[in-house]
């Protein structure tokens, strides 16, 4: 069933016609719990892998480990497996990247907390990705292995996508202070303080779509102030995959699909994955390679 946005509930262009030239494609994936094949976009379902090339593990140092019952220290680790988060087909998903050379983007992570990371935020999974073609797989690997242990709030439900493309704007902070101000009072609700620097009409219900979905702007970042995240090749990277803890901005129902209109969804969101306290995952990507190290950020 394909799922519709509702139409913004204010005319943004309308009042801010400059506003335009910002304007960026995002695609909302609207997972919902299924039974996706190998074949098949989705998240937390199987993944199209080869049955001859290596399961990607996890190398980092983890938040929980084993302590040797003699002398007290830290026991080391095997390497972890990863587990599928996303599969995206560049045929269901419209303006991936590196179209060029590929068809098909694997995510995967580690599904425990993580410390002394360099591209990863710590107590967080952490990503892995994989730029692919389909046709190049003439087997496929029946059984993953799977992780000894893993932080139940990280193992994904396993979803059937829906992808939309809506529209996104940037974060107020990022904009040329005239604008941001002039956004900051717009649509101001009575119960809002006057020196809030940004407006909930703007931020929440016009700008960023929430919940899970691809490109656009990313998330909202509620714990830090914006900031560009940098490839060490001086590319600043761009958003290429948001998970986040709900669909629907915690509550607030703008964004609720036309489709799901009068129903009950519960906070964690169909995923079932919690970052944080209820924060979202953002994982950057550097446009001048696909070599390059992605970089996540947790806001």
């Amino acid at each position: 069933m394909a799922l519709t946005t509702p139409p913004r509930p204010y005319d943004l262009l309308k009042d801010f016609p400059e506003l335009a030239s910002y304007a960026k494609p995002a695609v909302r994936l609207h997972p919902w719990p299924g039974n996706p094949t190998v074949e098949e976009s989705s998240i937390g379902g199987p993944l199209l892998w080869p049955a001859d090339e290596e399961w990607p593990m996890c190398g980092f140092e983890h938040a929980e480990f084993t302590v040797d019952p003699v002398d007290g220290t830290r026991v080391d680790e095997d390497p972890v497996p990863l587990i599928p988060v996303a599969q995206l087909f560049y045929r269901d998903v419209p303006g991936l990247p590196f179209a060029d050379r590929f068809d098909l983007l694997q995510i995967l992570w580690c599904p425990r907390d993580h410390v002394n990371t360099r591209n990863q935020p710590s107590y967080c999974p952490a990503f892995q990705v994989r730029w692919g073609r389909a046709d190049t797989t003439d087997s496929v690997l029946a059984h993953p292995p799977q992780p000894d242990f893993a932080v139940d709030n990280y193992v994904p439900t396993a979803c059937v996508v829906q992808p939309e493309t809506v529209t996104e704007y940037p974060d107020i902070r990022t904009l040329p202070e005239s604008l941001e101000q002039a956004l900051s009072a717009w649509h101001r609700p009575e119960d809002e303080e006057e020196d809030d620097e940004w407006s909930t009409a703007y931020s929440f219900d016009t700008a960023h779509a929430p919940g899970w979905k691809v490109l656009g702007y990313g998330m909202y970042w509620g714990i830090f102030d914006p900031a560009p995240v940098m490839c060490d090749c001086g590319a600043e990277q761009l958003p290429l995959f948001t998970a986040d803890t709900g669909e629907n901005n915690g509550g607030r129902q703008s964004w609720q699909p036309l489709e799901e209109a009068g129903t009950q969804e519960t906070y964690e969101g169909p995923v079932s994955v919690s970052i944080g306290r209820g924060y979202a995952l953002q994982l950057f990507y550097c446009p001048e390679s696909e070599t390059h190290p992605c970089r996540a950020v947790m806001a």
